[in-house]
């Protein structure tokens, strides 16, 4: 009965012909549109902030969730979240309709949430945008990012840029070139809902237009026999891309490294650049070159082996080791002044006695290992550097001299 007060009432003063033109009416159908609701960034690293932005017509309040409450009907909001959140917005208008939307930031590490179900509207509401979202949402150029959708209440759903008409809810992959900002339409007899996500799209790094193409490293001579300290030479060649300047080190086998150096290029092209290292041990040795700029890269291993030979200060020169010789490669041993040894040409021997420079004494081959065919005498004279020697031999030891014999020290 009460309900029919307010009918009668108006009943009664159309009746009477009273004017009505100072009575306001209620407009039941009243609506609030939420024109954007964004995140910018919409993606961050732990310990940054987004800010959160919103344009609203048509309603009486509005509230942001996650702790925020109430807001204006337009602002932003600056939000740090510590893992990956979705925001939704919600307002009201004066008659108690109301309208939500989200958007969603992501933190790098953390996981993204299942969005929440929202309760559907009345079927007389706007649609309901439940969630819209990006995973993930910033790509390199050639990459692709994944939008995902849940809508209610509404009778068609489409999404700009060519991704088209879709249904209430589902996946489809983008592959934007630039930074894309996709737009989601809803719509029902009672109006239409939107809202966007963003895809940022970074470009793969350029290569640097002044660059080492290549380092090669190399030791000259790569190994030495004699005596003690010597020095060994090594040399790298640095090819560059065009002008500019390369920093780089030589980094030795010891562990020690030398110095930053720097060699100017005027134009793409190699440029030759050469260490030194005093050695007084035998071993095996090596130095590569260390480049840091323009970008960081390494040489080979260029390595030096050294046989160091006593310096006999009483008995003279030192002849053990091998030697590259006229008659093939010659291998000897000393002990004291005496020294023996083979060498190639018929399987020949060698047995000698050293005294200075000279070793003298007789050789002897196959097959019979005897004079007057198959041995006789050689003096060799060794060089002040102690790397080569020169000299003679003859059948026997009364025939003439042949002085062709020479030879070079290997190791």
């Amino acid at each position: 009965m009460k309900k029919l007060i307010p009918l009668i009432l108006l009943t009664a003063l159309l009746v009477a012909g009273c004017d009505l033109s100072g009575i306001s009416i209620p407009n039941l159908t009243q609506t609030a549109v939420i024109n954007s609701f964004s995140a910018s960034p919409p993606s961050i690293s732990a310990g940054e902030s987004s800010t959160l932005s919103w344009a609203v017509t048509g309603a009486t309040t509005a509230s942001i969730d996650q702790g925020i409450g109430s807001v204006a009907l337009s602002g932003s909001r600056a939000v740090m979240p510590s893992a990956t959140t979705i925001y939704t917005l919600t307002v009201t208008t004066s008659i108690g309709t109301s309208t939500t939307a989200t958007t969603q930031v992501i933190v790098s590490g953390g996981t993204t949430p299942t969005p929440s179900p929202t309760p559907s509207p009345t079927p007389s509401g706007l649609p309901l945008i439940n969630y819209f979202i990006a995973s993930p949402s910033s790509i390199l150029a050639g990459s692709s990012s994944t939008l995902s959708w849940n809508v209610s209440n509404a009778t068609s759903v489409t999404i700009d840029h060519s991704v088209g008409p879709e249904g209430s809810s589902g996946i489809t992959s983008v592959m934007p070139t630039t930074t894309t900002t996709y737009t989601l339409t809803a719509i029902n007899s009672s109006g239409m809902s939107y809202q966007s996500t963003t895809v940022l799209v970074s470009t793969m790094p350029s290569t640097p237009s002044f660059m080492v193409t290549t380092v090669t490293a190399s030791a000259n001579p790569s190994s030495f026999s004699g005596t003690c300290p010597t020095t060994a030479n090594f040399f790298a060649t640095i090819t560059a891309s065009g002008p500019g300047t390369v920093a780089y080190r030589w980094e030795r086998s010891d562990g020690t490294s030398g110095s930053t150096e720097y060699v100017v290029f005027a134009a793409a092209g190699p440029q030759i650049v050469s260490t030194s290292w005093p050695l007084s041990a035998s071993g095996s040795y090596w130095e590569s070159v260390h480049i840091y700029t323009p970008q960081e890269g390494f040489s080979n291993q260029a390595h030096f082996t050294l046989y160091c030979k006593p310096f006999l200060q009483l008995l003279g020169y030192d002849w053990s080791g091998t030697w590259s010789t006229t008659y093939g490669m010659m291998h000897l041993t000393q002990s004291g002044n005496q020294v023996t040894g083979t060498y190639e040409h018929s399987n020949g021997h060698i047995v000698g006695t050293v005294s200075g420079n000279i070793l003298s004494g007789t050789w002897s081959e196959a097959p019979t290992y005897a004079a007057p065919d198959n041995a006789g005498d050689f003096q060799f004279t060794m060089s002040s550097d102690g790397k080569t020697f020169s000299g003679g031999w003859r059948y026997d030891s009364s025939g003439s001299w042949t002085m062709n014999w020479t030879g070079t020290t290997i190791f």
